[in-house]
């Protein structure tokens, strides 16, 4: 039985693997998934520690796909993760080992799911899901784990292919990280109080809460000009994001002193792709492509973790920046050591 929050296993969820842009051959994989299965949804998740992030999707309910995830707590593919096994649930309503709140929320009935492996690591699943009980094909099963390597096949690919090229000149780079720490923060700043007014509408109103009570706290009043800056801030540091954890992987290659540059920066990639979900709602009642009755169950499988997530990626900004001034000074020590005659 693996554990969720095994660091290791953690650490191989970095990178392009964290983005919820479409890619070709992964969606073709979750299409083919689905007609296999005769099922009218499949989908990879990306088991994190919040969430379970749903990096290609077929099928999937508007509020979902706009999410591109739900909590971790509330999913079936953390059985499968956890179990390194496949998962075939026949009917949801009457199997104990399931969350219900999918169940009653979206009415998934039949579940079958089987690892995603990365480097020996189970990282998420490929499933399939039906709105009405029922047996899946032992054939059927056979098949996704087929699929399956496709599936790690591919993930893997799309990190290998943003991994970045080596540099001589490793304290430019780490001046470039420090740079980045400094946006990066100013945009963290900006999301805090709109995750924070989400977490106590839910806690005051469980039950479809309005866009001003979504907006409210305590102290504050998040206005719709806020929640549309924080959502510019949070898509401006996705860039920001990736380019730092590739500055930090050249630097961690050349010199020593920034090694755990890597470890801090993949800890802020996974707390912004567990903030981003709530972001991506916020933005679709935004633009109007999502109503707020669909948003807020969207909202409820997702808020969970959401602040804890946002503090993470606040405190792996700090502990980025931290080691980027310890490595300057060592690195420029070193160089000033190596020409003294």
């Amino acid at each position: 039985m693996a554990d969720l929050n095994d660091p290791v296993r953690l650490a191989e969820l970095h990178g392009a693997m964290l983005r919820t842009d479409a890619d070709a051959l992964l969606d073709a994989c979750v299409a083919r998934a689905a007609r296999l299965a005769r099922a009218p949804i499949a989908f990879v998740s990306l088991v994190i520690r919040h969430i379970q992030l749903l990096r290609a999707h077929h099928g999937l309910p508007l509020e979902l796909a706009v999410s591109c995830a739900t909590s971790r707590s509330n999913s079936f593919c953390q059985l499968v993760v956890r179990d390194e096994v496949p998962l075939i649930v026949d009917d949801a309503l009457r199997d104990e080992r399931v969350p219900k709140e999918l169940v009653e929320s979206y009415g998934i009935r039949a579940y079958a799911g089987v690892p995603v492996r990365v480097r020996g690591h189970a990282i998420g699943s490929l499933c399939v899901l039906d709105v009405v009980p029922r047996r899946f094909d032992p054939r059927a099963i056979d098949g996704l784990e087929q699929l399956a390597l496709e599936v790690a096949g591919r993930l893997s690919d799309l990190v290998e292919r943003d991994a970045p090229l080596g540099s001589a000149d490793v304290q430019e780079r780490l001046v470039r990280i420090e740079q980045a720490t400094r946006v990066l923060e100013r945009a963290l700043l900006a999301l805090a109080p709109v995750i924070a007014a989400a977490e106590s509408a839910a806690g005051a109103r469980p039950q479809a809460p309005s866009v001003d009570a979504m907006h409210a706290t305590p102290t504050a009043l998040v206005t719709l000009a806020s929640l549309r800056a924080a959502v510019g801030c949070w898509r401006d540091m996705g860039s920001v994001a990736d380019g730092l954890c590739d500055e930090a992987a050249a630097v961690a290659s050349l010199a020593p002193a920034a090694s755990g540059l890597v470890a801090a920066a993949r800890v802020l990639a996974r707390g912004l792709a567990e903030v981003g979900p709530l972001v991506r709602l916020a933005e679709g009642v935004l633009e109007g492509t999502l109503e707020e009755v669909a948003a807020e169950r969207g909202r409820a499988v997702v808020l969970r973790g959401a602040l804890e997530a946002h503090e993470a990626a606040s405190a792996a900004v700090s502990e980025i920046r931290a080691g980027a001034l310890r490595a300057r000074a060592e690195t420029s020590g070193a160089a000033a050591s190596s020409r003294t005659p």
